[in-house]
């Protein structure tokens, strides 16, 4: 009897360690999530403070661009889309799940030397269309007005295109595949305009006025500068466990202190 123990104690110790592994492996999650590139710093500080103190779970960021991240979604290929601009209904009817988390305002940039300080929607328009190319129109400098537009697969580009009444009837000079390609371009050509969001707005280069209205927090949130749009995630379908856990950490006080450096959070609607 005492041999038998001495072989079964063991044996159990083992099965338990086994077991234990197991349920260690089948606890871990890993959260895959893609998309705007504007939304980039906000959603890497979303990821890290909530693995911080999450610590089963596997959070990765990808930047590949609003629409990317929806197609990704879809295809089943990331969990969650984050997306910087309405999600269509021709994206909804593919399954996807919208929940709106925050409002930012789209910047039209120019070089600090430019003497333009505001816009009219029309003329900004114009200038997309190049029915109006240079800057002494606007009692600026006698120069070609260098037009800088995003990639297609932006959703800053969808959503100021959407804005400005301009979809599909943009004829840039330059396109730059991110944001920090944008502010770039403008900061070393005085000649140059370009749109980026409110948040990435810094040294190097100025926000215009539009319609005499400054792109601000205090005008975004009253409406009063129309330029704004959704931050929005996505999911496919109703969120399972894991992606509402994080979707709710986005609403807590944490989540929304994270938000409120780069945008403006909304209140949960329930």
């Amino acid at each position: 009897m005492k041999n038998s123990n001495r072989y079964f104690l063991p044996a159990l110790l083992m099965a338990a360690s086994i077991l234990l592994a197991a349920c260690s492996k089948d606890s871990a999650v890993k959260l895959a999530i893609e998309g705007s590139t504007s939304m980039q710093k906000m959603m890497q500080e979303m990821v890290d403070a909530y693995m911080a103190s999450h610590a089963h779970v596997t959070a990765e960021y990808t930047a590949s661009g609003s629409s990317a991240g929806i197609r990704a979604v879809i295809a089943d290929s990331a969990d969650i889309g984050a997306v910087s601009r309405v999600v269509m209904e021709e994206e909804l009817h593919q399954g996807l799940q919208a929940i709106h988390i925050a409002w930012d305002a789209i910047a039209v940039i120019v070089h600090p030397s430019n003497t333009v300080e505001n816009l009219t929607s029309e003329q900004v328009a114009r200038i997309y269309r190049k029915e109006i190319t240079n800057w002494s129109e606007f009692g600026g400098p006698d120069a070609a007005i260098v037009v800088i537009t995003r990639d297609p697969a932006s959703g800053t580009r969808e959503a100021f295109e959407a804005l400005f009444g301009i979809r599909d009837q943009v004829r840039a000079d330059q396109e730059a595949a991110k944001t920090g390609e944008t502010l770039i371009a403008v900061a070393q050509n005085p000649h140059a305009i370009a749109y980026v969001s409110l948040n990435y707005v810094r040294k190097g280069v100025k926000a215009l006025r539009i319609d005499g209205r400054e792109p601000t927090v205090e005008n975004v949130q009253s409406g009063s500068y129309e330029i704004r749009r959704p931050l929005m995630i996505v999911t496919r379908g109703d969120p399972d466990a894991a992606e509402q856990d994080f979707i709710d950490f986005m609403f807590s006080p944490e989540g929304r202190a994270i938000i409120s450096r780069e945008a403006i959070p909304i209140t949960r609607e329930r």
